[in-house]
C-alpha cells in the first residue's frame, strides 16, 4: 500500500502529532510506502523524515479558520481550490492507493483525489459545528456534508465528533468509524504495584513525580483562546485565593507573546500575578503532568482531548468541564467533570483542597487510570488496519 497523507500545517501541535504517529505506524510498523503533504515549511517535516515517509512541501490554504469571516473566508476558500491542480499532478506522480486528509480544515487532497478516483479517508479532529474557532464562508452544515461526499471513510477522533458529523449528514453513519488519535507513548502510571493507601496517592512512586499530598499546583495546556478556558482557570484563581487557598497555576502553550501579556494582565487585575506562571511552548508536557497536582481541562468543544489523555498516562487527575469529548475519557475514571464556568471550577478546587481524602482518592484513581491507558494498544494499528479494510492494499 501507498498512503498520501495530507496535512493541514507543519507545526509539532496535537493533530500533526497524531499524523506522525500513523505514518511511523503505517511505514515502520507496517513497511508500506507513505508520502506527506505538508503547507509550509516547519518542525514536523524533519520528524516525518525520520520515519521514512516521503515528505513534500505543497502550499494550500485552509477553508476553515479562526478570522475567516464572510470576506477572508471567501477568498481562502478559491485560494484552497487554487491549489487543487497543484495535488491533481503530485496524485499523478506518487499514485498512491489511498488519500488521506488529516484535518477538516483542508480540503484540496479531497477534492483531487475525488478527481482522480482515488480513495480517500478524511479524519475530522474538529468540534465541526459547535466550535467558534472554526470560522468559514461555508455553512458548517454544508462542509460536513463535503467530507462525507469527497470521501470513502470518515474517521471520527470521538463519539463527540462522530455525533457532530451525523446530526449534519445522517447518511455518513455507513462510512463513519470512530477512532482516538493516537498519543506518542512516554512517562506513565505503571508501576510495580497499587499505591499502598489513599492518603498517599500522589502516584511519585510510579512516575518519578515529588507530589505532596495536598492540592496546590495546577496546570493547563493549550494555545490561549477563549475555547480553551485560560480566562476562566485564572478568575477560577482569584475566587479561591479570595476564600483563602493560594493555589499556582501553570498555563503552558499560550502562544506568542501578546498571548502572555494578555493573560498577566488578566492576573493583575483579579490581584494572582504572584501565582501564575505562563510559558509560550513547550516540548516536554510530561514533566509539567508530572509537577502538577491536577491537570485543567477546561475546553468547552473539546474533539477529543489528548491533554487529558497525557495526564492520565502520567498519573496526575484532570478536572475538566462538562464538555466534548473530555466527558468520555473521564468516563473510565481519574478526574472531576464540572459545569463550565470558573465558579464551579473554583468550588471543585476548594472542596478538593479541603478534603485530602478524597483528592488521595482522585490520584490514586488517576494512577490505576493511567495504568490501564499504558496497556491498551496505539490507535495507529486500528486506523492502517482501517485503511486495508477499505480495499487500499495492493
Amino acid at each position: 500500500m501507498h498512503a498520501l497523507f495530507v496535512s493541514h500545517s507543519a507545526e509539532l501541535m496535537g493533530a500533526e502529532r497524531s499524523l506522525l504517529a500513523l505514518v511511523g505506524e503505517t511505514v515502520r510498523a507496517r513497511g508500506y510506502q507513505v508520502t506527506v503533504t505538508l503547507p509550509g515549511d516547519g518542525p514536523l517535516r524533519a520528524q516525518l523524515a525520520a520515519t521514512g515517509a516521503e515528505v513534500v512541501v505543497l502550499p494550500t490554504r485552509l477553508w476553515m479558520g479562526r478570522r475567516y469571516g464572510p470576506a477572508v473566508g471567501a477568498v481562502r476558500l478559491l485560494q484552497a481550490l487554487a491549489s487543487v491542480p497543484r495535488y491533481r499532478r503530485l496524485l499523478e506522480r506518487t499514485r498512491p492507493d489511498v488519500v488521506v486528509t488529516n484535518s477538516a480544515v483542508v480540503p484540496a487532497g479531497a477534492i483531487a483525489a475525488r478527481m482522480a478516483r482515488l480513495r480517500h479517508v478524511w479524519v475530522v479532529r474538529e468540534s465541526l459545528l459547535s466550535n467558534p474557532s472554526l470560522r468559514s464562508v461555508l455553512p458548517r452544515a454544508a462542509i460536513a456534508q463535503l467530507i462525507a461526499r469527497l470521501s470513502d471513510g470518515v474517521v471520527a477522533v470521538s463519539a463527540y465528533v462522530a455525533g457532530q458529523v451525523t446530526s449534519a449528514v445522517p447518511t455518513a453513519r455507513a462510512k463513519l468509524r470512530v477512532i482516538p488519535p493516537p498519543v506518542e507513548s512516554g512517562p506513565d502510571a505503571s508501576g510495580p504495584s497499587e499505591p499502598d493507601s489513599v492518603s498517599e496517592p500522589a502516584g511519585a512512586s510510579d512516575t518519578g513525580a515529588d507530589r505532596p499530598a495536598a492540592l496546590e499546583r495546577l496546570v493547563l495546556l493549550g494555545r490561549h483562546s477563549a475555547e480553551k478556558g485560560q480566562q476562566d482557570a485564572v478568575e477560577a484563581l482569584a475566587i479561591c485565593a479570595r476564600r483563602g487557598r493560594a493555589f499556582t497555576l501553570t498555563l503552558a502553550g499560550v502562544g506568542d507573546g501578546e498571548a502572555r501579556r494578555g493573560l498577566a494582565d488578566l492576573a493583575r487585575r483579579y490581584g494572582v500575578e504572584a501565582q501564575l506562571e505562563t510559558v509560550a511552548w513547550t516540548d516536554d508536557p510530561a514533566a509539567l503532568y508530572a509537577r502538577a497536582d491536577v491537570t485543567l481541562m477546561l475546553s468547552r468543544n473539546e474533539a477529543y482531548g489528548r491533554v487529558t489523555f497525557e495526564s492520565l498516562r502520567s498519573g496526575t487527575p484532570v478536572i475538566g468541564y462538562r464538555a466534548g469529548a473530555t466527558t468520555e475519557i473521564l468516563a473510565g475514571g481519574g478526574g472531576l467533570l464540572v459545569d463550565s464556568d470558573a465558579g464551579a471550577l473554583a468550588r471543585a478546587l476548594l472542596d478538593l483542597a479541603a478534603d485530602r481524602e478524597a483528592f488521595g482518592q482522585l490520584t490514586a484513581e488517576a494512577v490505576r487510570r493511567g495504568r490501564e491507558l499504558a496497556t491498551e494498544p496505539s490507535p495507529a494499528g486500528r486506523f492502517v488496519a482501517y485503511l486495508e479494510e477499505l480495499g487500499a492494499v495492493s
